[in-house]
C-alpha cells in the first residue's frame, strides 16, 4: 500500500467513522455542553462564598478559576480543557455540514468552502485558547501574561469563527435560519468591540452571552437532525 493510499485509509478511520460519525457528535455536543454550563453556573455559586463575593459587574469570567475570587477554582479551568477537547468532533462536524461534499451536491461553490474552512480555523484556535486559559488560569498564568493572551485568542477566534460561518450561513442554503446567520455577523462582533472599548468584566460577560446566543442554537440544530 502507497503512502497516498494510506493516507485515505487514515482519513476513512479517523474522518468518516470517528470526527463526523453522528454518535460520536452526539455524545461530543451533550457533553461538552453539559460540562460548559456545570462549570459556569457551579463556578459562579461557588465563588460566591468568597469573602468578596462574585458578580459580572465586578469580576472577569477567569476569576472563577482563581484563589483570589473563589474558594474552589476547578470548576472553571477543568471546564475550559474538557469542553474544549469534546467539541473537536462537533467542529469537525459543523464544517462537514455547512460545506457538502460536491460530489453529492453536484457543484463546488469556491466562496463557500473557503468561508466554512475560515469558520472551522477559527473555531478550533478558540477552543484552543479556551484549553490553554484553563491550564493557565490566573493563579497559573506565567510572567509572559499568557493567560491574558489565551484569553484573547479565544474570543478572537470565535468572534471571527462567528462572522465566516454568519456570511455562510447568510448567502448559502443551510439546515440553520438566515436570521441567525446576520446575528452572528453582526452582535459578536459588536461585543467584541465594546469590549475593546470599554475593557470592563461586564461586557466580557456580555461577548460570552453574544457568543452562546448563536453557538448553543446551531449545535441544537445539528442534534435535532443527528436523532
Amino acid at each position: 500500500m502507497g503512502f497516498y493510499e494510506s493516507l485515505l485509509k487514515w482519513k476513512s478511520h479517523i474522518y468518516d467513522d470517528f470526527l463526523i460519525n453522528p454518535k460520536v457528535v452526539k455524545y461530543s455536543i451533550i457533553s461538552a455542553m453539559t460540562i460548559f454550563f456545570s462549570a459556569i453556573i457551579i463556578g459562579y455559586i461557588v465563588a460566591q462564598f468568597d469573602p468578596d463575593g462574585y458578580n459580572i459587574v465586578d469580576n472577569y469570567i477567569s476569576d472563577m478559576g482563581s484563589f483570589n475570587h473563589t474558594p474552589l477554582p476547578y470548576f472553571l479551568d477543568y471546564g475550559a480543557m474538557i469542553t474544549s477537547i469534546l467539541l473537536i468532533p462537533a467542529i469537525f462536524y459543523m464544517e462537514y455540514k455547512l460545506a457538502p461534499n460536491p460530489i453529492e451536491v453536484g457543484e463546488f461553490p469556491r466562496m463557500r468552502y473557503r468561508l466554512s474552512s475560515l469558520g472551522s480555523f477559527s473555531m478550533f484556535t478558540g477552543f484552543f485558547g479556551f484549553f490553554m486559559v484553563g491550564l493557565f488560569s490566573e493563579d497559573r498564568t506565567t510572567s509572559l501574561g499568557l493567560h491574558l493572551v489565551f484569553s484573547y485568542i479565544v474570543f478572537g477566534g470565535l468572534v471571527f469563527s462567528s462572522i465566516f460561518y454568519g456570511l455562510l450561513i447568510l448567502f448559502y442554503k443551510t439546515e440553520i435560519p438566515q436570521l441567525l446567520g446576520l446575528y452572528m455577523i453582526i452582535f459578536p462582533f459588536l461585543t467584541a468591540l465594546l469590549m475593546v472599548l470599554y475593557f470592563s468584566p461586564f461586557f466580557e460577560w456580555i461577548m460570552l452571552f453574544s457568543l452562546l446566543i448563536w453557538i448553543v442554537p446551531v449545535f441544537r440544530i445539528f442534534l435535532k437532525n443527528l436523532n
